[in-house]
């Protein structure tokens, strides 16, 4: 059986940068990480329970 495509989709390696010295670059920067964040770990959670179904499937593990 074959992935999802987007499943086989890798989370970004380069974040972004702070951008000045303000509160405000500061919370910008954090919005844009949980955002990062957010969409990879749901991908990779979705991920680890198509392995672990796939595993429970085959070797009838639970």
């Amino acid at each position: 059986m074959r992935y999802q495509e987007n499943l086989k989709t890798k989370c970004v390696t380069q974040l972004p940068r702070l951008k000045g010295t303000t509160g405000k670059d500061a919370a910008e920067l954090l919005n844009a990480y949980l955002e990062i964040y957010g969409q990879c770990a749901a991908r990779h959670n979705q991920l680890i329970d198509e392995i672990n179904r796939r595993e429970s499937f085959l070797y009838g593990k639970n």
